[in-house]
């Protein structure tokens, strides 16, 4: 390629072949042809050996770059910029989202965009745009830059003001931000909260974060599939009942008040398929408190099958 693109420390993969195509006068579909892939589709980390040909750049720079799809303990696993998620429904990998501000100001997608629950920018409290305001098409990779929509319209903000950076949607998307960062294990500092909060896993705090705020009935089945068609509206409010559950649930002295609003399977699943060995303690904790149930299985052993034995107090 004759301009080559150095990507940014926080850049994401699929972000940074559509900046690269475009400062090529390229699409994104010249620029998979190019690489010899026919299908259109979101690129992985396995596509990388293609596109570092064409972009003569090294291939391990690119695989960083780009979401690694793989299966942990048997099940469908992805890895974002080095934070592994077991519960692939948590990432926008097909629907991306934007912050305009970020967008227009900086050039480039942030791979945390990628992620569900940040659903507000941290930088300039703003709702993340997953539609245009143009064409109100869902947005998508292949379009004409970064910043254009594929209807020829530069990106604007769906709405005006900015948010309190006290609201859950500001703390939830700075706490993700700052996972993403690697900036230590103090991130989750405001005192109301659990204290556990702090060694949580990325895939771990999203997963508490969804397992507390999806909303949920005693007669629902919640299907993670169903999930990933939500809009960001719907992830917006889902980070302000967890926040506000994990208040309560941290200077309350019956976690099972929680039970009726709290998703169990998703702690169940939480429980059996972690990233960490925290995790697994906090979705075993948070069982036992809230559910008083106690799981029975052999950690690790790549079983799907749940048993629960109810816990009761003489």
């Amino acid at each position: 390629m004759p301009i080559r693109c150095t990507a940014q420390q926080d850049e994401s993969g699929m972000g940074f072949l559509l900046r690269s195509a475009t400062a090529n006068g390229l699409s994104l579909h010249g620029l998979r042809d190019l690489a010899g892939l026919s299908s259109v589709r979101t690129f992985w980390c396995s596509d990388a050996r293609h596109f570092a040909r064409v972009l003569d750049m090294p291939e391990a720079e690119l695989q960083d770059l780009l979401v690694d799809k793989g299966k942990y303990m048997g099940q469908p696993s992805c890895r974002l910029r080095e934070q592994p998620f077991f519960r692939t429904e948590l990432l926008r990998l097909r629907k991306p989202q934007i912050c305009v501000d970020c967008i227009h100001r900086s050039g480039y997608c942030k791979a945390m965009w990628d992620c569900r629950l940040y659903t507000v920018c941290h930088l300039h409290r703003k709702p993340m745009v997953e539609r245009c305001k143009s064409c109100r098409a869902p947005l998508r990779w292949y379009r004409p830059a970064v910043d254009v929509c594929q209807c020829g319209a530069y990106f604007r903000a769906l709405s005006e003001g900015d948010w309190n950076q006290d609201s859950p949607e500001v703390v939830v998307a700075t706490w993700i931000a700052e996972h993403c960062a690697e900036q230590g294990r103090d991130w989750c500092d405001d005192s109301s909260l659990p204290i556990w909060m702090d060694a949580l896993s990325l895939d771990g705090l999203c997963t508490l974060i969804q397992a507390m705020g999806v909303p949920v009935t005693s007669n629902q089945r919640v299907v993670n599939s169903s999930l990933a068609s939500e809009p960001v509206q719907f992830w917006q409010a889902v980070c302000v009942r967890a926040v506000e559950r994990l208040r309560t649930l941290a200077r309350s002295s019956n976690p099972t008040a929680l039970a009726p609003t709290t998703w169990e399977g998703a702690l169940e699943g939480w429980a059996l398929a972690t990233v960490s060995r925290a995790d697994q303690q906090v979705a075993l904790k948070l069982l036992r408190e809230i559910f008083r149930t106690e799981i029975v299985a052999r950690f690790g052993s790549q079983r799907t099958a749940l048993c629960q034995m109810c816990l009761f107090e003489d």
